[in-house]
């Protein structure tokens, strides 16, 4: 690494923004974030890039950004993103002292240049640190207006992020619970989701219709359950938020479902095959416009079997 060079004003204007957006301090249990810096020319004369180390605070205070392993990745269209050292060979630009984590986006093509069309910046993976406050992402640039003669010194900025007070978790935050199909076949598979945190503890309730899959508990926080069907099945999504119960529903129908009892009180038609493995008993007068076979006899209130009159 070479001796540092005072540092210059940047050609590239540069904004932040978080995924998801507002910017929490962490909490126990909180997902990843991602970051997305976007890169832009502001100005009326293309500027030619070739290197970018964004700079970002690494511990446990309000100014630092991350607090994770340092596992994040980066990606960029075009460009080769990656977390580095500052020992790292082959880097000419000296990074800042203290605990940071860097990420360096590199364009091999020297000639390629920013105009009308920015670059966006993604960086994946990131572990907040739990204190709320205000940290900066130094930035520090190598560019130029006149290709081939660069800069002795980068041109560098900063970009301020507030990591807000964690709130509590609003109801609103759980939804979409559904079926990844609204219609199974009886003793067929279904499938639910639904969007929320995984620090909340769900619990899916089912009526006698369903069963879940072997080894699917009913509380959970993975935000899925799997399991079967035999018939139409509501099933509820509940969850505690603010010492209050709240509840989702989601419904799945059978078309072919089976029963474990029936009552008719109107008239039923059966317009398919009508198959009946137990017995069938009837008060009133049965009908037909076409032959009655059976296999055994028609028998009277006595048990004596009938005989039809020939003709």
């Amino acid at each position: 690494m070479t001796d540092p060079a005072p540092l210059g004003q940047p050609l590239l204007d540069y904004a932040v923004i978080a995924e998801p957006f507002p910017l929490y301090a962490a909490t126990e249990g909180a997902p990843p974030t991602t970051l997305h810096i976007v890169v832009s020319n502001g100005g009326a004369e293309s500027v030619y890039c070739r290197e970018i180390i964004f700079s970002l605070p690494h511990g446990d205070l309000a100014q630092s950004l991350v607090d994770g392993d340092k596992d994040g990745d980066g990606s960029a269209t075009g460009w080769t993103v990656e977390q580095i050292d500052p020992g790292v060979p082959g880097l000419d630009i000296a990074l800042p002292e203290g605990d940071y984590e860097h990420f360096r986006a590199t364009h091999q093509d020297e000639k390629a240049k920013v105009d009308r069309s920015g670059i966006t910046i993604t960086l994946n993976g990131l572990r907040i640190s739990k204190e709320p406050g205000t940290a900066r992402i130094e930035i520090r640039e190598t560019a130029t207006k006149d290709l081939g003669n660069w800069p002795t010194s980068v041109g560098y900025t900063t970009c301020a992020l507030t990591k807000f007070p964690a709130p509590e978790v609003p109801v609103q935050i759980v939804n979409d619970f559904r079926a990844e199909k609204p219609e199974a076949a009886s003793g067929g598979n279904v499938h639910l989701t639904w969007r929320g945190p995984t620090t909340l503890d769900y619990t899916v309730s089912y009526g006698s219709g369903a069963k879940a899959a072997d080894g699917q508990k009913d509380t959970i926080r993975d935000l899925k359950w799997d399991g079967t069907i035999t018939r139409d099945t509501t099933f509820y999504l509940t969850y505690d938020i603010n010492q209050a119960t709240h509840c989702l529903t989601t419904t799945v129908t059978v078309p072919d479902p089976q029963l474990t009892g029936l009552t008719v009180t109107g008239a039923a038609t059966v317009k398919g095959k009508l198959t009946v493995e137990g017995d069938a008993d009837v008060t009133g007068t049965v009908e037909a416009t076409e032959d009655i076979t059976t296999r055994k006899h028609f028998l009277d209130p006595k048990g004596t079997p009938l005989r039809g009159e020939r003709q």
